[in-house]
């Protein structure tokens, strides 16, 4: 069980590049290189919305005191690749559980 990083440029309208890890543990981790932001967060806080310009990307960091979150506009085969990555995160994690 590795962990999987995926680049991505936004398609909003500042084309922001974007480096996203997912973890097997059940978290991803978000970073948007030119604003310097970052979230992680669990699979759970994770949502694909469908927007006009892409697939909207919604991570939420419950984890630190102030309710952080990060929206991102990914092209329709980018937020797919990023759904398969993380379901195959998920089939991994329960295949292990399930050995063990």
């Amino acid at each position: 069980m590795l962990a999987k990083q995926c680049s991505y440029t936004s398609q909003d309208g500042e084309h922001q590049h974007v480096n996203i890890v997912v973890n097997p543990e059940g978290t991803i981790d978000v970073n948007i290189l030119e604003s310097k932001q970052h979230v992680t967060s669990e699979f759970d806080h994770v949502h694909f919305k469908d927007g006009r310009q892409g697939v909207n990307l919604i991570c939420e960091d419950e984890s630190c005191s102030a309710h952080k979150e990060i929206c991102l506009t990914l092209s329709r085969r980018d937020a797919l690749e990023l759904c398969e990555v993380i379901d195959n995160a998920i089939k991994e994690y329960e295949q292990l559980m399930s050995d063990l």
